[in-house]
């Protein structure tokens, strides 16, 4: 399993088999996990992501955090991304990909963010992230240096990933399974 495109193809099917509910319930638990990890609790400022229908769900945890702690969510402009303040689910529109985006609220400088949580389709034993293909958050991460938690299903932590020198590494991976 070396080839980037197959992993993404295998792990679309193992996706695929998950139910509405097991989803729920795993992305309660490692959510979960996340909020008690020391980079959580620690941090002012935290980049999450709205998530997909096939990705760890987000929203609870971006709904119950965001009165306590400034939430801020990437929004896709062209090849690059850019995180804003979320402000509520009424400040939210359809952006790039139909991924929820806020509109008309504050830019965050990457300097003011504590924390980076990020999706990926696998992550493996050595931080190794393997993204959807486009690099969004490769090329965003790439001159910073703050803690980046990559949430996935179990299934999604393999072994070794496929790595370039451009690929970022995770300081921490959380899953149902591990954290």
């Amino acid at each position: 399993m070396c080839d980037k495109q197959v992993i993404r193809r295998e792990i679309a099917i193992l996706k695929r088999s998950l139910t509405d509910e097991s989803a729920g319930l795993l992305s309660a638990r490692i959510c979960s996990r996340l909020v008690q990890t020391p980079e959580f609790v620690s941090a002012r400022c935290i980049a999450l992501y709205s998530s997909l229908p096939d990705e760890v769900r987000t929203l609870s945890l971006i709904e119950e955090w965001y009165t306590r702690k400034r939430i801020v969510l990437p929004i896709v402009s062209g090849d690059d991304i850019s995180f804003h303040l979320y402000s509520g689910r009424s400040r939210m529109v359809k952006g790039a990909f139909g991924i929820a985006e806020p509109f008309d609220t504050k830019y965050v400088a990457p300097a003011d963010i504590d924390l980076f949580v990020v999706p990926g389709v696998a992550f493996d034993r050595e931080g190794n992230r393997l993204g959807r293909g486009k690099g969004f958050y490769d090329r965003y991460l790439a001159s910073i240096n703050k803690p980046v938690i990559g949430l996935c299903f179990g299934f999604q932590f393999i072994d070794r990933l496929p790595n370039e020198p451009h690929d970022i590494k995770m300081t921490k991976v959380i899953s149902d399974a591990i954290s």
